[in-house]
């Protein structure tokens, strides 16, 4: 309120400055004294500072009126047990919506950091098709290479969003571990194949989970053991309680490993593959904690790393 105040009476108060400035240079050139000049000031000044306090005491008063004429004053005290219960009802909402309110300005922060480093990803395989195009120097592979990177990428950014979404519904049913490990084995196929891998499949469960995006989960964790190993392979070994990812890729940093989830954090890899964002294991544990399942991460720098989601204690039962 002091500050509306006093922007509302700037303009008065760059007067009296200038006012005072116009005196204090005449009484200096014309060699008038000065004390002469301090009493007058320091009078004018006392009377300023009274005239200021009551201003702004009918400033508040007429303030105050203005808004009791548009926001009536409400007693809000209870007189009985049933309006107790409404206002706490009330002040249960209130809770409610400001909680909402908070997770939907979370989420939009989120949103904001998740599509930028998203498009980061999508610049490389633009560039590269852009290259392409201008120099018309490409195989029919590393054309399908590019595109796939793109489709990869896109399917990423729309999973996080119906991730996030109020509707997005979970099916749970009985899968078959193995054919769904082995269906995004073949979605990377031309990737194992380009860069010389080998990859097995071993053991086979059937879980109680959502298909798709325990499907999606394992994506962003295969996809990973690919693009962060040069030569050697890949080794899936799927049991009731766990389905266990290996790779001999370049690793992770011991210290990097608590921070493996946050969206944006690439650590090790990052320093050494500067086309990293980290969204991958990132998506990967949001689903997961939907699905009420739990990821480990071991790593040894240049050995590689194994990557292992768990089943609770609960779908285990089922």
């Amino acid at each position: 309120m002091s500050v509306m105040f006093w922007r509302e009476r700037k303009d008065y108060i760059y007067a009296v400055l200038t006012i005072v400035l116009v005196m204090s240079l005449t009484f200096y050139l014309r060699g008038l004294p000065m004390h002469t000049f301090w009493s007058g000031f320091l009078f004018g000044v006392t009377v300023l500072i009274v005239f200021s306090g009551y201003d702004y005491y009918r400033f508040r008063r007429r303030r105050n009126e203005r808004l009791r004429q548009v926001v009536p004053q409400v007693d809000l005290t209870p007189q009985s047990q049933a309006e107790q219960d409404l206002l706490k009802l009330l002040d249960e909402q209130k809770d409610y919506y400001e909680k909402k309110m908070a997770g939907i300005r979370h989420f939009d922060e989120d949103l904001t950091d998740v599509v930028r480093l998203w498009s980061h990803q999508m610049k490389v395989p633009l560039s590269v098709l852009n290259l392409m195009g201008q120099t018309d120097d490409f195989t029919r592979d590393e054309l399908k290479d590019q595109t796939f990177q793109l489709e990869n990428y896109l399917n990423m950014l729309l999973h996080y969003l119906r991730l996030n979404h109020e509707q997005t519904d979970y099916r749970f049913t009985h899968v078959p571990m193995k054919p769904l490990i082995q269906a995004i084995v073949r979605k990377f196929a031309p990737l194992f194949i380009r860069k010389g891998l080998s990859v097995t499949v071993d053991g086979d469960a059937t879980w109680t989970t959502d298909e798709k995006w325990l499907s999606f989960a394992l994506e962003q964790i295969i996809s990973n053991a690919v693009k962060y190993t040069k030569k050697g392979k890949v080794s899936v070994r799927i049991s009731p309680r766990s389905v266990r990812i290996s790779d001999t890729g370049i690793g992770i940093l011991k210290e990097d490993l608590p921070r493996l989830f946050e969206h944006g954090f690439t650590g090790y890899n990052g320093r050494r593959d500067k086309k990293a964002t980290g969204l991958g294991f990132f998506l990967a544990k949001e689903v997961a904690d939907r699905l009420s399942l739990s990821i480990d991460v071991a790593s040894e720098i240049d050995k590689g790393t194994t990557v292992t989601v768990y089943r609770s204690e609960l779908a285990l039962k089922k």
